[in-house]
């Protein structure tokens, strides 16, 4: 039988975020759920928002700064110290619609046995609506924003941003991590559940636009998963991706 309130370890990379910091805790804080850890994985700021953590002891679970390779390096140090049932990773400028998220998610809906991810819908920062999708438009971008997507912590158990760990794989994306995890789960046949109701209003956070690395990441981690010939129309479909994104900044 599944716990009627399983413990939700909510992760927040940070580098030099002392202007969002307290008031992202303070959200958190905020949350109606009973049963939440708050991580929090510094990069080593140099602005303060250190000292900010430090006077923060009694509102966060567990805070540790030290330089890292970046936000996935950062994820899996989050991962290693996170206890709880489900994990949820967020940007210091992301927000939860309301203070009931968590408690509408893991106490108002039924998540089924055997679940690895709950896919919730996100509110860009422009008020667009993004719906999760675990399917195989996959194939074709990353359809899953990480600020709406709850994972199972049994999904790490052998995996972490990058690679698999038993397999002593370390390579870090600097911007597609999220992609490569969300590719695993759907070609190995994870289990899903999805919400129909938005989770969180995200910030700007990491983006491809205006840079070719995350076009470029999201190509090799295709061709990891599907190989060449598969891949090949949607490695097409990526560039002119990129080509639009730079029309439109330009």
């Amino acid at each position: 039988m599944a716990d009627a309130c399983p413990l939700i370890s909510i992760i927040t990379p940070v580098l030099n975020g002392k202007e969002l910091i307290e008031r992202h805790i303070s959200m958190v804080q905020s949350q109606t759920y009973p049963n939440i850890e708050h991580i929090i994985i510094d990069g080593g700021s140099t602005d303060g928002t250190v000292d900010i953590l430090g006077e923060k002891n009694n509102e966060v679970a567990f805070w540790f700064s030290a330089p890292d390779k970046g936000i996935y390096d950062a994820m899996n140090k989050g991962i290693e110290a996170a206890n709880g049932q489900w994990l949820f990773f967020v940007g210091v400028d992301d927000n939860f619609v309301n203070r009931q998220t968590l408690e509408q998610v893991f106490k108002k809906t039924e998540i089924a046995a055997g679940i690895k991810l709950i896919c919730g819908n996100v509110i860009r920062g422009d008020g667009k609506l993004i719906k999760s999708r675990f399917n195989k438009l996959l194939y074709y971008k990353n359809t899953l924003p990480h600020q709406g997507i709850f994972y199972n912590r049994d999904v790490f158990e052998d995996y972490r941003y990058g690679g698999f760990k038993k397999k002593n794989q370390h390579h870090l994306y600097k911007i597609s991590g999220d992609y490569h995890l969300n590719l695993f789960l759907f070609t190995n046949g994870a289990e899903h559940q999805l919400l129909d109701y938005a989770i969180m209003n995200c910030g700007h956070g990491r983006s491809m636009t205006g840079s070719f690395t995350g076009y470029l990441e999201e190509i090799i981690i295709r061709h990891s998963f599907l190989g060449q010939s598969k891949s090949i129309v949607f490695d097409f479909i990526t560039i002119l991706r990129y080509l639009r994104q730079r029309v439109f900044i330009s």
